[in-house]
């Protein structure tokens, strides 16, 4: 009788390979996990993103890379990756929705389904993950580090269902949202250009409602349909507003995916604003915008910035000049303000394409999820 074949070189190597990498991987989640407290402790709050943590809290972003992945070169899935830093690593508590099975109710995000989990299960719940080992690589709520398969809530059942953990049945019994406005959107003008990109689809405000529930705080006084601001015409009809941490109404969303594009352009301007924003936000990035391309896995970020892009809505009499590079595209006149409590205005940022042979496919619009809360009003291409 033949010996069964024993182990060859190369399958030595792998082994041994694969727990090296695995090593350095459970190295790279403790130091991540002592980043998140270090910012828990001065924010109050865990971030949105592991990319928050970098530089202040996690100066070398190259612990975000597992070394599997410095290996071959993949990275956490797009619709769960970071959207400012490549990273291996799933950040479980990041502000993505989930499907919680009940499209009437309001919109949940990952957070908030953890914290969910946590009820039940405590603080065995997953903050990172790093999905690129099998078994899979789990760093708890509590700092500890165990391996999973790839649903890790089968470890639990003794405890609890998995069904019981899932995003439907936590968010089962959730109120449906307050009903929309009766007023509707004004409709597109026939003679409106492809380059006024139609974001119909994606306003969550009229621009006649107080959406933010303060009486008379509306943009009701700003011309409609096509308009020139700046020396540049829009298509405006609506809102598109997203999430702060002050403005937590389920309406709005972190961050509104797929805007249509389906052009080529040399120039982006978008006509904007933030609410809930003072003076102290300066240099800080409330937003930013992902542009993706037709055929090519890239992106291509645009931040806004306070104080540079933006500043709030609302003007405030003791705010400090102006720098030169801010762009007020619109504002209201003194009569009007009368009405608001205080002057309005918008803010136009224009973004110059490198790549003006290659189609823009579409937009990305991401709240910084800061205090304040970044709405846009219109996009045009030329």
């Amino acid at each position: 009788m033949l010996a069964a074949p024993g182990p060859t070189n190369n399958d030595a190597r792998t082994v041994a390979l694969a727990a090296q990498e695995k090593e350095e991987c459970i190295k790279n989640l403790k130091t991540i996990y002592a980043a998140v407290q270090a910012y828990e402790v001065d924010h109050k709050d865990l971030p949105n993103w592991l990319s928050d943590l970098v530089p202040q809290y996690l100066p070398d972003a190259n612990v975000l890379v597992c070394p599997v992945c410095r290996r071959t070169g993949k990275i956490e899935e797009e619709h769960l990756g970071d959207p400012k830093i490549s990273s291996s690593y799933l950040f479980e508590f990041c502000p993505v929705y989930v499907d919680t099975g009940n499209r009437n109710g309001p919109v949940r995000t990952r957070r908030e389904w953890k914290r969910r989990q946590m009820g039940l299960l405590g603080s065995v719940v997953p903050i990172v993950r790093c999905r690129h080992h099998d078994p899979v690589l789990n760093l708890a709520f509590d700092g500890q580090i165990y391996e999973s398969p790839t649903f890790w809530e089968y470890l639990f059942t003794n405890r609890v269902s998995a069904a019981e953990l899932t995003a439907a049945r936590l968010f089962a019994g959730d109120v449906p949202p307050r009903p929309p406005p009766a007023s509707r959107f004004p409709p597109r003008d026939a003679g409106a250009a492809p380059g006024l990109l139609d974001l119909t689809r994606y306003y969550n405000a009229t621009l006649t409602e107080s959406w933010l529930g303060k009486t008379n705080a509306n943009l009701a006084i700003l011309p409609k349909g096509l308009q020139t601001f700046a020396g540049v015409q829009f298509d405006v009809r609506g809102i598109v507003q997203t999430s702060s941490q002050l403005l937590t109404d389920k309406r709005y969303p972190v961050q509104v995916r797929g805007m249509s594009v389906h052009q080529k352009c040399r120039h982006l301007h978008f006509l904007q604003g933030v609410c809930f924003a003072t003076p102290a936000e300066a240099g800080d990035q409330v937003a930013s915008y992902f542009l993706h391309f037709a055929g090519n896995p890239a992106r291509v970020e645009i931040p806004i910035v306070y104080d540079r892009d933006v500043r709030d809505w609302m003007a405030s009499p003791d705010e400090p000049p102006a720098p030169r590079e801010l762009n007020v595209a619109w504002s209201s006149d003194v009569a009007a303000a009368k009405t608001t409590g205080g002057p309005l205005r918008l803010f136009m940022t224009t973004w110059t394409n490198l790549v003006p042979e290659t189609e823009i496919e579409s937009i990305d619009f991401v709240s910084s999820m800061s205090m304040p809360a970044p709405f846009l009003i219109a996009i045009s291409a030329d």
